[in-house]
């Protein structure tokens, strides 16, 4: 094949990606409004930048808010203040960092196996179902899986280039940088951790020699120390709140927030990764006989980068499904080789393994959907606010493209049957967006409620709920939250003299029936109420 045809194969490749991404990652980006719980505090903390000022002490509510460093805030605050302080411009840098690691993967992907191996890789990150929902919400892990991704494969192209090795892994230490300002020690960690163990795995240790570590970690500090310092500087009870408890206490320490058992991350990656996690212990296997390949290297590479993180947080004590983000794009890396391996029939006796590996899922869904039909949900509606025709729809749907798939599976025509995965993914996620979200969002998202309660009460006033704040609230105020925690309380502020108002969940406004009489509902929304102590004119 000559270069210019290759080039406009390679070409042609990179578009579909880009296309893909830009459906999964920015349709319908800026139509729902912020969610409870995470986004509306995130997006609040940096609506408070950009109003105070104030880009060094990340606030929450009026409080100093130092569970998490402030790079993805920064990115936000910068999104609204180009656009405005709209759910568009809040979820931007999430959508461009997913779009961003996704070709990054591409990158590596492409270092390792080729330009086809690599676009597979990258399609099969952007579709797991955890990557592209994370690429849609304000939250902190998808810059930090970006940084950390950039810093790996940065690493590996310096190491398989020689001419460039000097720039590359420059490069490399600055977005370890940008790693730590994305979420702490762990940012730096978890790479350092990943390149030791290759090269000892490798046996080449000397390569360190080659990596600049000096100039290395002045770019680094250069990159991440001013903001710990300048913080630390104002708050010398940062540190110890932030690297002792948040980090060392989260997880060594028996008490934690998000206690779960060892075990807890397998049926998360299964579902995280779905739906190509059922090709992944195949694509496992298959990896780690390939490190004597051709693969070589990058295979053993993306599986220690796998392990690794996976291991690391397992062992943590505070576990929640988003810490092992940062693996999605090895994991992708290896499942995209396999796959590449079976459209070109380069490994012999893998047809079975397609068949049983994707055989779970149309022995599940059908399940699932009979389940769902004998035992329906009846308080899908008054709980989540959907109509559940469009579940069986949506469920039904599933399987009839399961089924597809696997028929296209057993008469090999493997290229039609990634598509189909890849095409059922972008038409569940479109459907959700257009039939699901909309009436959900009343139970997730105070929004409506908030422009209600912002009329009714003073501009000087905070927000008051019961038992706990809802984080849209504040976004769509510009106010504080106070929270009465007891019944007593609540009394006691129900009695005032003049009219007073309080925002409830519908659980907690059910519990506490013995003060109906004294307070009157003034506006409800989904699950959650605005209630006075005057009763409102008919």
């Amino acid at each position: 094949m000559s270069e210019k045809k290759f080039l406009e194969q390679e070409s042609v490749l990179i578009f579909t990606l880009i296309a893909i991404c830009l459906i999964l990652f920015f349709f319908n980006l800026g139509d729902r409004a912020l969610w409870d719980i995470d986004e509306g505090m995130h997006a609040a903390t940096s609506k408070d930048m950009v109003l105070s000022g104030d880009w060094l002490t990340p606030q929450y509510n009026g409080d100093k808010f130092y569970d998490k460093p402030p790079l993805h805030n920064w990115l936000v605050a910068i999104s609204f203040m180009i656009f405005g302080f709209t759910e568009f411009a809040a979820r931007l840098p999430a959508a461009l960092m997913g779009l961003g690691c996704v070709m990054v993967t591409y990158m590596m992907g492409r270092q390792i196996f080729g330009p086809a191996a690599a676009f597979l890789s990258a399609v099969v990150l952007a579709t797991s179902a955890e990557y592209f929902i994370l690429s849609r919400v304000v939250v902190h892990d998808i810059s930090l899986a970006f940084f950390i991704t950039l810093a790996l494969a940065l690493f590996y192209l310096g190491y398989n280039d020689e001419k460039h090795r000097r720039p590359l892994f420059l490069l490399g230490y600055a977005a370890l940088g940008f790693s730590v300002l994305a979420k702490g020690p762990v940012g730096v960690l978890l790479p350092v951790m990943i390149i030791g163990l290759f090269l000892i795995f490798n046996r080449q240790l000397s390569f360190l020699k080659e990596m600049q570590v000096g100039w290395g970690v002045l770019i680094f500090l250069a990159v991440a120390a001013p903001w710990y310092i300048l913080i630390s500087l104002k708050d010398p009870d940062y540190v110890s709140y932030f690297f002792i408890k948040q980090n060392l206490g989260n997880f060594f320490s028996g008490e934690v927030r998000h206690p779960e058992p060892i075990y807890y991350y397998i049926p998360l990656l299964m579902g995280g990764m779905f739906p190509w996690s059922t090709f992944l212990p195949l694509a496992l296997f298959h990896g780690f006989r390939a490190r004597g390949t051709t693969y070589n290297a990058g295979t053993l590479f993306a599986l220690i980068w796998f392990a690794a993180i996976f291991i690391f947080f397992s062992m943590a004590s505070s576990k929640l499904g988003t810490y092992i983000l940062p693996l999605f794009p090895s994991a992708a890396i290896l499942v995209g080789a396999f796959l590449h391996d079976i459209l070109n029939g380069s490994s012999r006796g893998l047809d079975k393994g397609v068949f049983y590996s994707y055989l779970p899922s149309v022995i599940i869904l059908p399940l699932a959907l009979i389940y769902i039909i004998l035992f329906p949900p009846v308080n899908l509606k008054a709980d989540a606010g959907i109509e559940l025709k469009w579940i069986y729809f949506l469920a039904a749907w599933l399987v009839a493209c399961c089924f597809i798939s696997l028929g296209l599976a057993v008469k090999k025509k493997y290229r039609v049957f990634i598509g189909s995965i890849v095409g059922t993914v972008i038409t569940v996620l479109l459907f959700s967006l257009i039939f699901l979200v909309p009436p959900i969002e009343p139970f997730r998202s105070g929004k409506e409620l908030a422009r209600k309660i912002d009329r009714l009460i003073e501009p000087t006033e905070d927000l008051v709920f019961y038992l706990k704040a809802r984080d849209t609230f504040l976004f769509y105020t510009n106010r504080m939250a106070a929270v009465l925690k007891t019944p007593q309380e609540l009394r006691d502020y129900m009695a005032s003299d003049k009219q007073v108002f309080c925002i409830f969940k519908m659980d907690d406004w059910q519990d506490v029936e013995m003060l109906h009489e004294a307070m009157y509902i003034v506006a409800q929304q989904g699950n959650k109420l605005i209630v006075s102590n005057i009763k409102p004119p008919i």
